[in-house]
C-alpha cells in the first residue's frame, strides 16, 4: 500500500498558523501595531481600505530593524524577545510567538520598509504569498512601516467569510481604541479609506485616555496596591452603566484583555448599585508580576490565565469596593451581600462561571449536620494541616481530607433525603468522551442525573455539561462528571456511595491550594473527630492543657 502520510510544504504551513492568528483584517492590524508597540514606538499611524482587504498599513516610530533582523522576522517562530522556557514563563511584550509576519505574508503581499536610528540607510523586504520576492536598500525615516496588501488574495475561500466593508473597519477601530486604552502615552492615528478616523493624542494618565476614548469626563479614578497587584480604573457613575461587559475594557500589564470572571468581580463591587446584568463604563487596568500570569493561552492572545485566578478575582472586587465606598471593606459587609467571608468568584469556563469554594461552604452546609461540640480552629500549620482544639484537646486534622469527608457528608445527607439539588453553569463546559466512555454514559445516565448531573450531546463524542450537584459547584465540571461516571462503572455492592466519595475527593481543597481562614474555620467546625468516618482525618491529638514535653498520638 503506498504510504499517505507526508509532510506539509512551509508555505501550506503558514498558511494554516495564519488561520490561526489572522481571522481578518482586524487581527492583522493588531499584531502590527503590538509589534510597534514592543519596539518602543511613541507614535503610529494606521491607514486600511476597503475594511482592510485592499490594504492595511502601519508605520511606527520604533527602533527599527537591520538588514539581517528583517530578513530574519519573515521566518516562522523567529523573534526578539524570549530566548528560552523560562522567558515564555514571564513574558512582558506583547508579542512573542515570530509567528505573525510570516502568518501575513503567507496570505497577502508585504512590503517592510524599516530603518533603525543609527544608521543612514534603510531597508526593504517584499514578500508575497509567503515566498520572498526581494530585499533591498531603501531611504526612509527611522521607525518601521509594514503594507499589507490583497489579503487573502491566495486563499479565496477564506476571503469570503469576510463581512462588510463597514464592519471590519469597525472592528480594526475598535482593536485600535484597546490599543490606546491600554497605552496612554501612545499617539495613534487612525484613517480609512483616506478620511481621518480616530486620532488619540498623548495622555498623562488612564483617566485622561479613558475620558478622551470613550467620550466620558465624569470619571472615578480609583488606584489601590494589595498583596502585589496594582490596580488603576477610570470607572463611570453606576447610572450609565450598560447590559452586558461590551464597555468595560480589561488590561493586564497593558495587555487588552477578555476575561468574563474579572467583570463580573468589578460589577460585582457596586453592589446593588447596577441592575442585575449591568456592566460599569471604563477601564480598570491590572499590574501584577509577569511570571503570575500565562499569556500563551489563547491564539490571539486575547485571554490569559492566572496563577492564582480565584484570589486574583477576589482582591479586586475587594479593592474596587473598597474605594467605591469604605463602608464595605470588612468582613461584616460581604456577610451581609453573600453569607460568607468573602466574594471569592471563580473565573474562567473550566469552573463554569461557578461561585467560589468558601461561597459554595455555606451552601454545602444546609445539607451538613453539624457536632454540638465542634471543633474550634486555631491556626493552619504549612499547606496541609489545620490545628484546632475541643476544650478537651488539641487536635491536628489533615484539610484535603477534612474537606473531602465534609464534602461527602454533605452529598449523603442530601441524596438521603431524596435527592441532590443541582446548580446550573452559567457558562456550560464541553466535555469529550472516548467511545467506552460513551458507552458508560449511557449506561449510568439515570445514576448521573440523580447525582445532579445534567448534558446533551452537541456530536459525536461531545457534549455540553450544564449542571452538577451544587454542594460541589465550585470545582471543575467535567472532572466531577469523569469521575463518578469512573466510579459508577467500577460496579460494586453500593455504587452510590462509591461515586459519593469519589466526588467529594474530586472537589476537595488539595493540600498545597490556599485556604483562607474564614474557609479554615467552617471546614474544623464540620469535623466530628470521634465518629469513626472522620478518624482518617485525623493527624493527631494532644490532651489540654498541653504538657511541657506532649505525646502526639491517635
Amino acid at each position: 500500500m503506498a504510504p499517505t502520510v507526508r509532510l506539509l510544504d512551509e508555505t501550506l504551513i503558514d498558511q494554516i498558523a495564519a488561520g490561526e492568528v489572522i481571522e481578518r483584517p482586524a487581527n492583522l492590524v493588531k499584531e502590527l501595531v503590538e509589534n510597534a508597540i514592543d519596539a518602543r514606538a511613541t507614535e503610529i499611524t494606521v491607514s486600511v481600505e476597503d475594511g482592510g482587504r485592499a490594504q492595511v498599513r502601519v508605520c511606527d516610530d520604533g527602533v527599527g530593524m537591520s538588514p539581517e533582523d528583517v530578513r530574519l522576522s519573515v521566518e516562522r517562530h523567529a523573534t526578539s524577545k524570549i530566548a528560552s522556557f523560562e522567558d515564555l514563563l514571564r513574558v512582558s511584550t506583547l508579542g512573542f510567538r515570530g509567528e505573525a509576519l510570516p502568518s501575513i505574508g503567507s496570505v497577502a503581499k508585504m512590503t517592510i520598509t524599516t530603518r533603525p536610528k543609527d544608521r543612514l540607510e534603510g531597508t526593504r523586504l517584499v514578500l508575497e504569498g509567503g515566498a520572498l520576492r526581494r530585499i533591498e536598500p531603501a531611504g526612509c525615516p527611522h521607525g518601521t512601516t509594514v503594507k499589507v496588501t490583497d489579503l487573502f488574495y491566495n486563499v479565496p475561500a477564506r476571503r469570503k467569510f469576510l463581512r462588510a466593508r463597514q464592519t471590519e473597519t469597525s472592528r480594526i477601530l475598535e482593536v485600535c481604541q484597546r490599543m490606546a486604552l491600554s497605552h496612554p502615552g501612545l499617539r495613534l492615528t487612525v484613517s480609512s479609506d483616506g478620511r481621518l478616523a480616530r486620532r488619540y493624542l498623548p495622555a498623562k494618565s488612564l483617566v485622561e485616555r479613558t475620558a478622551q476614548v470613550l467620550g466620558q469626563h465624569e470619571l472615578r479614578e480609583i488606584h489601590a496596591e494589595r498583596e502585589g497587584v496594582i490596580l488603576d480604573a477610570a470607572l463611570a457613575p453606576p447610572a450609565l452603566a450598560r447590559p452586558g461587559a461590551r464597555h468595560l475594557f480589561l488590561l493586564v500589564n497593558d495587555r487588552p484583555i477578555v476575561d468574563r470572571g474579572l467583570a463580573r468581580a468589578i460589577a460585582f463591587a457596586y453592589g446593588d448599585q447596577l441592575p442585575p446584568g449591568h456592566y460599569p463604563r471604563g477601564v480598570v487596568s491590572l499590574r501584577l508580576a509577569p511570571e503570575d500570569v500565562d499569556v500563551n493561552a489563547h491564539p490571539q492572545k486575547t485571554e490569559v490565565r492566572f496563577r492564582k485566578g480565584a484570589q486574583l478575582v477576589d482582591l479586586v472586587s475587594r479593592m474596587i469596593s473598597a474605594r467605591l465606598s469604605p463602608a464595605r471593606t470588612g468582613d461584616a459587609y460581604w456577610a451581609s451581600r453573600i453569607g460568607t467571608g468573602g466574594p471569592v468568584l471563580q473565573t474562567g469556563p473550566a469552573r463554569g462561571g461557578s461561585p467560589s469554594r468558601a461561597a459554595v461552604a455555606e451552601t454545602a452546609g444546609r445539607y451538613e449536620p453539624r457536632h454540638p461540640n465542634g471543633l474550634r480552629f486555631v491556626a493552619q500549620v504549612g499547606d496541609r494541616a489545620l490545628v484546632c482544639e475541643n476544650g478537651r484537646e488539641a487536635l491536628v486534622l489533615d484539610r484535603a481530607r477534612a474537606d473531602a469527608l465534609r464534602r461527602y457528608d454533605a452529598l449523603r445527607t442530601a441524596a438521603d433525603s431524596g435527592a441532590i439539588p443541582r446548580h446550573s453553569l452559567l457558562f456550560p463546559d464541553r466535555i469529550e468522551l472516548a467511545p467506552a466512555q460513551e458507552r458508560a454514559l449511557a449506561q449510568q445516565a439515570s445514576s448521573l442525573r440523580g447525582l445532579g448531573f445534567d448534558w446533551s450531546p452537541i456530536g459525536e463524542g461531545s457534549y455540553v455539561l450544564r449542571e452538577v450537584p451544587s454542594p460541589l459547584a465550585d470545582a471543575n465540571a467535567a472532572a466531577l462528571l469523569l469521575r463518578a461516571l469512573s466510579a459508577l462503572d467500577a460496579g460494586g455492592g453500593n455504587s452510590r456511595d462509591a461515586a459519593l466519595r469519589a466526588l467529594a475527593d474530586e472537589a476537595a481543597v488539595p493540600n498545597g491550594a490556599p485556604l483562607d481562614d474564614d474557609s479554615a474555620r467552617r471546614l474544623t467546625a464540620s469535623v466530628r473527630p470521634d465518629q469513626d468516618a472522620h478518624r482518617s482525618c485525623l493527624l493527631g491529638r494532644v490532651p489540654l492543657p498541653i504538657a511541657s514535653t506532649p505525646t502526639i498520638d491517635d
